[in-house]
């Protein structure tokens, strides 16, 4: 099961980790631009597969509550100041070499709001876990709403936002996905013609699901108009057209309450 939301602990837990592991300092840089070798590889065990390190072997993490970015909007982290950072200190290096089989297109970086860069990975703003003590450990994964990067990169993504909902399920780009409460279990959705205009299926690449989420259950089905779609545990998943930027939930309620976020802790 997914761990339930209560960012509280991060700040419960700061003061403890920060002492034990120190900090990067400064703008909490990865700092090993003196090691050679790629600044971002990959590491495997047998409970995650594959997921992404810096060169010093730290595994590397995305937030729920932040927004990755794309062409039109900027990456945004809500991991900000003494209540979280000591315990997430960001990774950044200045065009960072990836290691062989990892694409540097995907690599990317923005300017916080507090001034520092940040590299981020398909958009999503990474960052490190004060409590990995060795490299390779990945005690932050599935903690809060904290996830390793995996290599491939998740199928859908788990995220959260200020003020709720607590938990939903997003593409890989962070745009929110629905389902719709008149669909029965099986391929006959009631979301069909003219409904898909505003409410376009959705279907996954290929790629797993963070920790806690089965991926024996995110499934294709064919549905009756010929069009392959995507569901988790049976729901048939949709976007939501007028969704314009990632983390929009603008389409929560929809079609008189019948379309909602999907909750994956409900699983």
């Amino acid at each position: 099961m997914l761990r339930a939301v209560s960012i509280g602990v991060v700040a419960a837990a700061v003061s403890i980790l920060a002492a034990a592991c120190g900090g990067n300092g400064g703008d909490g840089a990865n700092g090993n631009n003196n090691i050679s070798g790629p600044d971002v590889a990959v590491r495997s065990n047998a409970r995650l597969g594959n997921y992404l390190v810096s060169s010093d072997g730290r595994t590397l993490y995305y937030f729920g509550l932040d927004l990755p970015g794309d062409a039109g909007h900027a990456p945004v982290s809500n991991c900000t100041g003494q209540s979280c950072l000591p315990l997430w200190p960001i990774f950044h290096v200045d065009s960072p070499v990836a290691a062989p089989g990892l694409n540097a297109a995907d690599f990317g970086e923005f300017v916080r709001s507090d001034g520092v860069k940040q590299t981020t990975y398909k958009g999503w703003p990474l960052y490190f876990y004060a409590g990995d003590a060795r490299p390779g450990d990945t005690n932050g994964d599935n903690f809060e709403v904290w996830y390793v990067i995996k290599d491939p990169f998740y199928a859908a993504v788990a995220m959260t936002k200020a003020g709720g909902p607590a938990l939903y399920l997003a593409d890989p780009a962070g745009r929110t996905l629905y389902i719709d409460a008149r669909d029965t279990s099986g391929p006959a959705p009631t979301c069909v013609g003219a409904c898909l205009n505003n409410w376009p299926a959705f279907l996954a690449g290929s790629g797993s699901l963070p920790t806690g989420i089965d991926p024996s259950k995110l499934t294709k089905v064919t549905r009756p108009d010929g069009l392959t779609q995507s569901a988790l545990d049976g729901h048939l998943l949709y976007y939501f057209a007028h969704d314009a930027a990632p983390g929009d939930t603008n389409g929560r309620g929809g079609l008189q309450g019948a379309f909602d976020t999907f909750d994956p802790s409900t699983l």
